[in-house]
């Protein structure tokens, strides 16, 4: 199973902001690219406290993005390092970020359908 960039599903596309994501398999690979300063927090605010539940590896490919845990410990990652971003997160990005990432399809799965239920529910 592959796809090319041009054959991923467009899961967002607003100004500077672009997620392309497919399932491959039991997970799900994405292009994320956020604009600068981009905060997620409103984006995760429908998630249980309001952070990511799923786990992501992935490599950043441009920019930096900065991760807050519930413990309240930060970290960034920058262009050319490879990550492992444990569930339970927010994140921002101040000069803008661009990543390929890998998570698994059911948890990616249950923030699709909380997400689409809480802008119904708007």
């Amino acid at each position: 199973m592959k796809k090319t960039r041009d054959e991923m599903t467009v899961v967002m596309k607003d100004g500077g902001l672009e997620i392309l994501a497919e399932d491959l398999g039991e997970m799900r690979v994405s292009l994320f690219t956020l604009p600068p300063g981009l905060d997620l927090g409103a984006f995760f605010a429908p998630l249980p406290a309001g952070r990511c539940p799923v786990p992501h590896w992935g490599r950043v490919l441009e920019g930096e993005i900065t991760l807050r845990y519930a413990d309240g410990t930060e970290e960034v990652t920058r262009a050319g390092e490879f990550f492992h971003w444990p569930a339970g997160h927010t994140a921002w990005t101040e000069p803008g970020v661009v990543w390929i990432d890998i998570c698994p399809v059911s948890e990616a799965r249950y923030v699709d359908e909380t997400l689409a239920a809480a802008a119904a529910n708007a």
